[in-house]
């Protein structure tokens, strides 16, 4: 008698992607719903629609058909949700839940890479003025709600592992401690910490390049690669751009925390006629724990790893609900359900790419984007709710 043998299908279907989506937000999002007939599923179907077609709660429940009124949903939603730090926990189990159980196991070292991304917001704060930062005009504002990530590389995928809202005034040092306790809280052990270029809009102490952040990763004794900001046209930094490519050390100082020396990378980089350009230009890092043997030019390479999370917040864009509303913790919610979008996303792509032993004939049909998985999620809410069609008040021609 053979033995059965199980049957791997390579069709995503929008009932799996909508399942998939519920089973990582229904048991971590806690609704404390009372005197209502709005249930937790209908909040996030309503939530869910929003995001993939970035359209507002009251939109998303005006296309929909059968949906509740957008106006009593956001009430039902503002009363139910925990506070804000109540919801920051919600969302990072939800980001926990969705790592593959082989990341959690302690055996491999990960390169983690530590963000900062800030949202334009117009208005007045909604309970206290820390709730806004400030910063350099942006998209007509210069009021912003400022969210910090911290994503782990995993063969070449990123995967946004926590969040942490941003209050106006904190020290990043901070930030970047609650970031790593995290990750740590986690079982997953870090091999080396990417940090960002500093933010021209941020005005979160001093960013990422100074001592009490180089104090936190050697608390931690992790190895780094941190950007040197190059500001002015003379000075600073500058003063190492001479010759070639080399390791040397650079003296940071400041009248609040003193002098403080590191290791520093600087790297020179020819065009070669890319882009039309013939031109050179100057890299600087400060690096710690790096191997004794590591070039400027590999230095330079291994940096570039950390590039693929600025197309994660670029992603992230592309399926995050808009608002008006005032409350940081609803726009806190529709941030972190954007990520937990886009870790779907990255989860059925690593699985189609690793579970198909032959394969396909047709490249095409294996195509996976992350607009093509959030429109499987809104179709599969459309056909539970079914869309509101637009009443016709008088004849067109052009309908008939």
């Amino acid at each position: 008698m053979s033995k059965p043998t199980g049957k791997i299908t390579r069709t995503i279907r929008s009932e799996q992607v909508l399942k998939a989506f519920l089973e990582v937000v229904r048991p971590n999002l806690p609704l404390d719903l009372k005197k209502t007939h709005i249930t937790a599923d209908d909040i996030i179907y309503a939530l869910g629609y929003a995001n993939v077609h970035r359209l507002s709660i009251a939109s998303a429940c005006q296309e929909l058909q059968n949906a509740p009124s957008g106006n009593r949903l956001r009430e039902v939603l503002v009363e139910a949700l925990p506070s804000r730090a109540g919801t920051q926990r919600a969302l990072n189990r939800m980001f926990h839940q969705q790592l593959h159980p082989s990341l959690l196991k302690g055996k491999r070292f990960y390169n983690i890479a530590i963000d900062l991304t800030l949202i334009p917001y117009h208005g007045q704060p909604y309970e206290y003025k820390k709730e806004i930062m400030r910063g350099a005009p942006k998209s007509g504002t210069t009021h912003f709600h400022g969210y910090a990530t911290v994503s782990i590389v995993h063969d070449n995928r990123r995967f946004v592992v926590a969040l942490r809202f941003v209050e106006y005034g904190e020290e990043m040092a901070d930030i970047i401690r609650w970031l790593i306790k995290r990750v740590k809280s986690l079982k997953i052990r870090i091999r080396r910490v990417f940090l960002p270029a500093p933010v021209p809009q941020a005005q979160v102490d001093k960013g990422f390049c100074f001592k009490p952040v180089f104090k936190v990763l050697d608390q931690h004794k992790l190895s780094r690669v941190v950007p040197i900001p190059i500001r002015g046209k003379s000075g600073g930094v500058r003063c190492l751009f001479q010759g070639k490519s080399r390791k040397t050390t650079y003296t940071f100082h400041s009248l609040k925390y003193g002098a403080y020396t590191v290791q520093a990378v600087v790297t020179k980089r020819y065009s070669n006629g890319r882009y039309g350009r013939h031109t050179s230009k100057w890299f600087a890092y400060a690096a710690a724990g790096l191997p004794a043997g590591i070039t400027p030019a590999q230095v330079f390479e291994l940096y570039r790893q950390r590039f693929g999370i600025e197309t994660s917040y670029r992603q992230m864009n592309q399926v995050r609900a808009r608002t008006s509303t005032r409350n940081p913790t609803i726009r806190l919610l529709l941030v972190g359900l954007a990520f937990v979008l886009f870790n779907l996303y990255i989860t059925l792509r690593q699985i189609l790419s690793s579970a198909l032993k032959q394969p396909l004939k047709s490249p095409k049909r294996f195509w996976l984007s992350l607009r093509r998985v959030a429109f499987l999620l809104g179709r599969a809410i459309e056909r539970l709710w079914g869309i509101t069609e637009v009443l016709q008040l008088q004849p067109c021609v052009t309908l008939s």
